[in-house]
């Protein structure tokens, strides 16, 4: 592993869709040289998404990462059995990963989403609810990723087609029921009280402890509100430009260090961290000139 001066793994947590994916086609090659330049390094990159896990599943053969991710916006985290030498604690064995589940089943969402049907069917509608061809027609993906899509364990997707006092409506509604939301690049997700900075902590720490590490330099990269938690929670939050929103807002009291880059979806992917690693390779060669870590 490539440790930092104090001892500190680098590791880069980076949402999908509309960050190291593009946001229209899905294509990652604008962010390829990158990954090989953190592999190079032995950084570990981490999806931390609200795909599914048979969908990271096939992302990762395509892109040669075998490592752990994050589901559903932090519904559950994946470790391959061969990355540490001990099981984690309260990880369910399913070879070839041990699982950390912090959510409850997809089916208390789908019958949240029924609940609201009398009130808000007009204006909604939701995966289990729709067809694979209706899944791929609004997200843009293949039949056979749209059918990815739909394989999953936790949350539930809402596609809004309401305006926004209705939504807003919605969002209060489903919260009564018992749903938390998240406020994702496409849909409304209906969810447990999880999110992607509890799970991105659990497994840093995981890291930590196993490679009995000082401490770990945890990277996060999204662009969309889902994001928000992962950002808050990280030491250098990366803000991804996206083309249909503005940069969702940040508590910023815990962060070291905030990057909004000026390329969309992977462009800006490596814009950053080719920004962060030539940095860091500065900051701890003492025959180069060192400085703040600032963008602009």
């Amino acid at each position: 592993m490539t440790i930092t001066a104090n001892n500190a793994l680098p590791m880069v947590f980076t949402d999908l869709d509309g960050t190291l994916l593009d946001h229209h086609n899905y294509s990652f090659a604008a962010a390829e040289p990158t990954l090989e330049k953190l592999k190079a390094h032995q950084i570990p990159v981490i999806a931390t998404t609200s795909k599914t896990v048979q969908e990271v599943t096939h992302l990762y053969e395509a892109m040669a990462i075998n490592g752990p991710f994050i589901v559903e916006n932090g519904a559950a985290v994946y470790i391959p059995t061969s990355l540490f030498t001990k099981q984690p604690d309260n990880c369910e064995s399913q070879p070839p990963f041990w699982v950390k589940t912090f959510s409850s089943p997809r089916s208390n969402y789908i019958a949240i989403a029924e609940q609201l049907k009398p009130e808000f069917g007009q204006y909604f509608t939701h995966f289990a609810a729709m067809s694979i061809e209706e899944i791929a027609k609004v997200t843009g993906l293949s039949l056979a990723d749209a059918q990815l899509a739909n394989q999953r364990q936790y949350g539930e997707p809402v596609l809004w087609r309401g305006g926004e006092n209705e939504k807003h409506a919605f969002i209060n509604a489903a919260q009564a029921l018992g749903a938390n939301i998240l406020l994702g690049g496409r849909f409304i997700h209906l969810c447990d009280a999880c999110d992607k900075g509890k799970a991105m902590n659990w497994l840093a720490g995981e890291y930590q402890h196993q490679l009995q590490l000082a401490n770990v330099n945890v990277i996060a990269l999204g662009d969309s509100g889902n994001d928000t938690a992962m950002l808050e929670a990280a030491d250098i939050a990366v803000q991804i430009k996206s083309p249909t929103h503005t940069y969702p807002p940040l508590n910023t009291s815990k962060i070291n260090f905030i990057y909004q880059t000026q390329g969309y979806g992977p462009i800006g992917w490596s814009e950053a961290l080719n920004f962060i690693i030539d940095f860091s390779a500065l900051a701890t060669n003492p025959t180069k000139p060192t400085g703040e870590l600032s963008h602009g």
